[in-house]
């Protein structure tokens, strides 16, 4: 007999099946396969109970045939609210009566074989705010989305978070509109030194007149401007400490790359998560900025390595 482990993405099988070997059968759950309809709201007052339906019957269906030739099965779906549902939907499914839930944050041999050595039970409490989170998808966004998608002429969904952040795009566009413009004028000298040049804004605040946010004075902006002898009054000179940025976390590993190298939200962690399969990076669906032990060991190996010592960290 031999044991059956459950993961989320196909692409993570060929790489975690050559860690475990013979004696287990590594299998994709292709994500989401049970979910609310999409027809209908699926949920009502007074109790609010989710009615859920299969939504991928093939996948269902392959991992019926596994499980029943399977001693045991294990549940390594990702270690987040998203990933401790689909392994409570596996086991209500499947009707699973020998099961353990694993989970893993990097896709190493040591990790995946320290999470077999540690498996437990599914968490409730995770699989309970999934759910809080899902329905309150539904009954925030499901009669949005149809609208949003008339007006957008493109298929759009709303939720939870979508629908008070359209709220929020709508009123700020609104607020854009009622904008008055104001014109005002500012100086800035440019000086040339030996590091070469820099550049001084002139403080125009001790010469508003009252009620005045910005100078509006044209010909007393260009009087200044043709200022061409200063002096220095003050010199403040002070240490900066500069430390390197912690690791990438979701939020921030999104905005740098949308702001360094252009790539839309979607795309980036579309990419991320193929690194994450490839055993490259570790888990980036994350608000912890913690590294993996053994991938810092990893890059302090190269680095005495290579001659970099001087790189690696006192503690």
């Amino acid at each position: 007999m031999t044991a059956l482990v459950i993961v989320e993405s196909p692409n993570k099988v060929k790489k975690i099946q050559k860690y475990l070997g013979n004696g287990y059968v590594v299998a994709a759950s292709v994500g989401h396969f049970r979910d609310l309809p999409q027809k209908e709201m699926g949920v009502a007052p007074p109790r609010f109970i989710p009615k859920y339906v299969i939504t991928n019957k093939r996948v269902v269906s392959n991992l019926q045939q596994k499980a029943k030739n399977a001693e045991m099965v294990y549940l390594a779906t990702d270690p987040d609210r998203e990933g401790e549902a689909i392994a409570y939907h596996l086991r209500e499914a499947l009707r699973l009566k020998n099961y353990r839930r694993i989970a893993f944050h990097e896709i190493t041999e040591k990790a995946v074989k320290a999470s077999l050595a540690e498996a437990g039970d599914i968490d409730m409490g995770l699989v309970a705010a999934q759910e809080g989170r899902r329905v309150m998808d539904r009954l925030v966004g499901y009669r949005v989305s149809g609208p949003l998608s008339d007006r957008l002429q493109q298929r759009a969904s709303a939720g939870r978070v979508q629908t008070p952040a359209l709220r929020l795009v709508v009123d700020r566009e609104n607020e854009i509109r009622a904008f008055v413009p104001t014109n005002y004028f500012e100086v800035v000298a440019t000086f040339e030194a030996e590091t070469g040049k820099w550049e001084a804004k002139w403080d125009s605040k001790p010469y508003l007149k009252a009620g005045q946010d910005y100078l509006q004075d044209e010909a007393f902006a260009n009087s200044v401007a043709t200022l061409r002898e200063f002096t220095v009054q003050d010199i403040n000179t002070k240490p900066v400490t500069r430390k390197p940025p912690p690791p990438f976390i979701s939020s921030t590993l999104i905005q740098a790359a949308s702001s360094q190298l252009k790539i839309k939200p979607k795309k980036a962690m579309q990419l991320a998560q193929e690194l994450f399969e490839a055993a490259v990076i570790t888990y980036h669906r994350t608000d912890t900025p913690n590294l993996s032990d053994e991938a810092v060991g990893m890059v302090w190996d190269w680095l005495r390595q290579n001659g970099k010592d001087n790189y690696i960290p006192p503690a």
